[in-house]
């Protein structure tokens, strides 16, 4: 199996989890909630997720528009996209947000980049990108956001690739599950 297909094959696979396993399982207006009274809502978790995805693969290992520009509207962020890179929850974002059209930019972020594996030029992947220059492109506040400047730094390109569209996702498709769970919406 090359390269292409395995990743292809994972983000196919975190794709369908989400779609049918968590999102056909919560309803788009439960994902407000916070399991058990606690915790971090599970739609930020979406919107977090969404949010280093499309920023890692597209702005910084494709150099190409984030799947956002054309969502902005839909989503309800129409500025400050940096939003929701931190792991902690942004309360005062949270109410901007709108749960299903999130579930729907996640997906489409996730389509976009299944796209760009079927027909794109990997050898992008060989490359270091200018993270910091994407990071700060979008305003990314250097005091609140240091541990990302760090952590993206001189990162070889399939860092964005391997790390942020597929092991963030699954790290954060765990904590989705646990969190339809919580609810009492789990399918098994």
């Amino acid at each position: 199996m090359d390269l292409r297909t395995w990743i292809a094959a994972d983000l196919e696979s975190l794709r369908n989890r989400l779609a049918n396993g968590i999102f056909a399982a919560v309803p788009s207006e439960r994902l407000v909630e916070r399991a058990d009274n606690g915790g971090i809502a599970g739609l930020y978790m979406v919107w977090h997720t969404a949010r280093h995805h499309d920023l890692a693969v597209n702005g910084v290992l494709r150099s190409v528009p984030e799947v956002l520009e054309q969502w902005s509207e839909r989503v309800g962020v129409r500025e400050d996209s940096w939003r929701g890179l931190a792991e902690a929850e942004d309360l005062d974002l949270l109410p901007l947000l709108k749960p299903q059209a999130v579930v729907d930019y996640f997906l489409a972020v996730i389509d976009e980049t299944r796209a760009w594996l079927a027909n794109g030029d990997l050898r992008v992947l060989d490359t270091v990108p200018d993270s910091l220059a994407v990071l700060e492109q979008i305003g990314t506040p250097r005091d609140r956001f240091d541990w990302l400047y760090g952590m993206w730094e001189a990162k070889p390109a399939s860092f964005y690739l391997s790390w942020e569209a597929v092991g963030h996702g699954y790290n954060h498709l765990g904590e989705l599950t646990a969190f339809r769970n919580r609810l009492g919406l789990s399918p098994f």
